[in-house]
C-alpha cells in the first residue's frame, strides 16, 4: 500500500470529504463539529505513521490537530522518548500534550487504563481521538480473548472506531498491514524509537506477537488477513446483537440511577418475556451501557436462574465490586455497599421554593397541597429526615406510625430504608410524618425534578 492509498484510506476511515453528519458507533457526531483530532503518539512507527498521514490531510482540510504522549516512566530510555517525540512532532508543526503517568506497578493492563484515563481528561468535547492499531494489533488481541475465553464482544476486539467519553475514538489504520507502515515509514524516511520490552516473551501479547503470530503464518501465509477478516465478521455480529438488546431493553421497565445507593434496576417480568438467550444479551448490553462489570458467565448464569426464582430481598449477589439484588419484582445493580449512611436532617425554611438533596441530584419542590397545609397550621418547621433522626413518629391523623413495616408496604427496597429521606412537620414536639421523598414513590406532598444538574 503506497502513501497514496494510505491517505486515501484514512480520508475514507475519518470521512473528511463528508459535508453532512456522519453516524459512527458513538452516534451521530457532526464533522463541522468534530475538527480537532489528537494522535495518540508514542514514538514508534505506527504512531510516527499516522502523525505523518494526518499533517498531510491537514494542509488540505480545515481541522486542529494535536498529538498527545503518555510517558509511563517504565523504562530508561522513558525521557529520551518524550524528548524525541517533541523534536518530531516541532518538525511537524504539531502541538505535542505530554504528562508523565505514576503507575504502581509494570502492568501492561494498568498502563493501558491510567493512559487513556489521561487521554480522557484531556481530549476536548466533540473531537476524535487517533490511535494506531493496525491489523496485527487487531489479531493479535482476537487471539489474547481467544484464550481468555471472550465473547463475541471481546473477540469482534478493536473496533474501528466507538464512543469515547463525550468524543469518538478512531482507529483509522486497523486494516492496514503493518509491513506497509514500516515501508512508508522508511520511504518517507521518517525517524521513530524502538521499544525493547516488545521482545519480552514474558509478557502475553509480546509471546502471540513474537511466537504463535509467526508460527499461524508458517502454517497458513494468510492466516493474519484471514483472522483479522473474522475479528471484522464478529463486529458485525456484534453490532446485530447490540441492536437487538436496544430493541428488547426499550420494551423493559428500567429505573434510572437512585440517589441514595446509585442503583439502577430492571422490571422482571418485562425480561422473563425473552429466551435465555436474549435475556443474557440484554443484561450484557445494559450494564455495558452502564459502564458496570460485565459478569462473567458464572455470574450470568446465577442472574438468569434468579430471574426465574427471585431470591430473598436480604441476598446479594456479587462480583468485581458490583452487586445484584431483587426486590418487588426489580433487579437492582450497583456498586458494593455494606452500609448507608443514614444520617439527615434538613430544615425546609420555606416551602414555596425548592431545595436540593444528594449534592444536588434531586430537586424537591412542594406542591399546593403541602403549601396549604403549612399556611393552614401556621407551620414552619417542615424537615426532611432519615429514619434514624425521628422520635415517636407519628400520622397525620395522630396515632404512632411504623415506619419500618410502612416503607416495607410501599415498596422501598431494605437496604434503602434508613437512608431514605421522611418529609415532616413538628407539632406539639411530635415529629408528622407525611410520606417518604423518593423519585419512585407518588407522593402528594412533593414532586421531583431529576437531575438538577440539567434543569439549572
Amino acid at each position: 500500500m503506497n502513501e497514496q492509498q494510505l491517505l486515501e484510506l484514512v480520508t475514507g476511515e475519518l470521512s473528511l470529504n463528508d459535508k453532512e453528519s456522519t453516524e459512527t458507533n458513538a452516534g451521530y457526531y457532526s464533522r463541522r463539529k468534530a475538527r480537532h483530532f489528537y494522535v495518540a503518539y508514542s514514538g514508534g512507527v505506527d504512531s510516527t505513521v499516522l502523525l505523518s498521514l494526518m499533517t498531510k490531510l491537514r494542509s488540505n482540510f480545515d481541522f486542529e490537530l494535536t498529538a498527545l504522549h503518555a510517558n509511563h516512566q517504565l523504562n530508561p530510555h522513558s525521557t529520551d522518548w518524550e524528548f524525541h517525540c517533541q523534536q518530531v512532532c516541532d518538525q511537524f508543526n504539531v502541538p505535542l500534550i505530554s504528562s508523565s503517568l505514576d503507575l504502581p506497578s509494570s502492568s501492561e493492563g494498568l498502563a493501558r487504563e491510567a493512559r487513556y484515563k489521561w487521554f480522557d481528561k484531556t481530549v476536548k468535547p466533540n473531537s476524535v481521538l487517533l490511535t494506531a492499531h493496525h491489523r496485527q494489533d487487531r489479531v493479535e488481541t482476537l487471539l489474547f480473548n481467544l484464550l481468555r475465553g471472550a465473547g463475541s464482544r471481546g473477540l469482534s476486539s478493536m473496533r474501528s472506531k466507538r464512543p469515547f467519553n463525550s468524543s469518538v475514538l478512531h482507529r483509522p489504520l486497523v486494516h492496514v498491514a503493518r509491513q506497509d507502515l514500516i515501508s512508508y515509514a522508511s520511504q518517507q524516511e521518517l525517524a521513530w524509537v524502538e521499544d525493547p520490552s516488545n521482545q519480552d516473551n514474558d509478557y502475553s501479547r509480546n509471546h502471540i506477537r513474537n511466537v504463535i503470530v509467526p508460527a499461524l503464518e508458517d502454517f497458513r501465509s494468510d492466516a493474519v488477513q484471514n483472522i483479522a477478516r473474522a475479528a471484522w465478521n464478529l463486529e458485525q455480529e456484534n453490532t446485530l446483537l447490540k441492536e437487538i438488546a436496544i430493541g428488547d431493553l426499550v420494551e423493559v421497565r428500567e429505573h434510572p440511577k437512585h440517589p441514595i445507593d446509585k442503583s439502577y434496576a430492571l422490571c422482571v417480568d418485562d425480561v422473563q418475556h425473552l429466551s435465555l438467550n436474549r435475556q443474557a444479551n440484554l443484561v450484557r448490553f445494559w450494564l455495558q451501557s452502564l459502564n458496570l462489570h460485565i459478569p462473567s458467565q458464572r455470574m450470568l448464569v446465577q442472574i438468569l436462574e434468579a430471574f426465574i426464582n427471585p431470591p430473598k430481598s436480604t441476598a446479594v449477589l456479587q462480583e468485581s465490586g458490583v452487586q445484584f439484588r431483587f426486590y418487588k419484582g426489580y433487579m437492582y445493580v450497583m456498586s458494593a455497599i455494606d452500609q448507608i449512611d443514614s444520617d439527615m436532617s434538613i430544615h425546609w425554611k420555606d416551602v414555596y421554593k425548592p431545595i436540593d438533596l444528594f449534592e444536588k441530584e434531586i430537586r424537591v419542590d412542594s406542591t399546593r397541597k403541602l403549601r396549604e397545609l403549612c399556611d393552614s397550621n401556621n407551620l414552619s418547621d417542615v424537615r426532611l429526615s432519615s429514619r434514624s433522626g425521628l422520635t415517636n413518629p407519628k400520622a397525620l391523623q395522630g396515632h404512632s406510625l411504623n415506619l419500618k413495616k410502612w416503607l416495607q408496604d410501599i415498596g422501598v427496597p431494605p437496604w434503602r430504608r434508613s437512608a431514605m429521606p421522611i418529609l415532616t412537620m413538628v407539632s406539639s414536639g411530635n415529629d408528622i410524618v407525611l410520606g417518604p421523598v423518593d423519585q419512585h414513590i407518588h407522593n402528594d406532598w412533593v414532586m421531583l425534578e431529576s437531575p438538577v444538574s440539567k434543569l439549572s
